[in-house]
This record gives C-alpha cells, structure tokens and sequence, in this order.
C-alpha cells in the first residue's frame, strides 16, 4: 500500500506542478488555476495515472457540501482506498494537506452527493480537450522520473 500511495503521490506532484505552470496562461482552461479547474485536472489526474502507473480509477464529482455554498461541487479522482485532489486549496479550511488522501475521511466524506464515473475521458470523448495541461503533467512526470508510457 506504501509503495502505491507513493506512486500516486508523484503522479499528483507532477499533475499540480504541471497545471500550475499554466495559471498565468491566457488561453488555457487554467488559468486561475486551481480555482474553478476541478474537473479538467481530475480527468487530467487520471489519465496520467493510468499512463504512468497502470492503475484504473473513478472520476467523482461531490455536491452538497456543508462547507460550500449550494451550489458548490468539487471534483476529485479515485484509485483504490485512495483520493487524489489537485485542486482542493481552492477551498479555505479543508484542513487538507498535500495531494492524496484516505478515501472516505475527512473533508470528501462530507459531501452529501457524489456522482461517479468510472475511469477518465479521453480525447476522443472530449472535443476540447486540454492537451496543454496534459502536456505540462507529462512533461512534470518525465523531470520526476516516472516510467513512460508501455506501447
């Protein structure tokens, strides 16, 4: 389990290190980031986890946070036992620290609603996809160390 959560931990490392190079970017979806990129960097998280890793995970959205405003989601991605969220320190208290946590404890399990879907889109199914942020985490990836795609 030590030696998972540490791979997942690299992979988070290179996709935050990655996305955040982009935050002053114009074009990009994220700029600005972490705020408002949840989503992008999630799939974005899980692709590269796949990629890198080999290991197969679920995409989740949470509504109803009692932290949020009503209206608030958050999205985040799953692997096993474990949570991978780039982009929670758009949030003020979450009391998180780094980026993969135990699933189901603390801040995550306090959203009333999840919707899941297992694993990430691809650009086939994502007509805009942000390959500049996907570029940047392979590109952190590859300074880190972690093995290259298997062809």
């Amino acid at each position: 389990m030590d030696a998972i959560r540490a791979g997942l931990e690299k992979v988070a490392l290179a996709c935050r290190k990655g996305l955040l190079s982009l935050a002053d970017a114009k074009a990009s979806t994220f700029n600005g980031f972490p705020s408002g990129a949840c989503g992008v960097a999630a799939d974005i998280v899980g692709r590269v986890v796949w990629e890198k890793l080999q290991y197969e995970g679920v995409y989740v959205c949470g509504m109803s946070h009692p932290d949020l405003k009503s209206e608030g989601s958050h999205a985040w991605f799953e692997i096993g036992d474990f949570i991978i969220d780039i982009t929670h320190d758009q949030f003020q208290a979450t009391g998180l620290s780094g980026w993969v946590f135990d699933r189901n404890d603390g801040w995550h399990a306090l959203f009333s609603s999840q919707e899941r879907r297992e694993g990430f889109c691809t650009p086939s199914q994502w007509p805009a996809y942000p390959f500049d942020g996907y570029k940047a985490a392979l590109e952190e990836a590859k300074k880190m160390g972690l093995p290259s795609k298997p062809e």
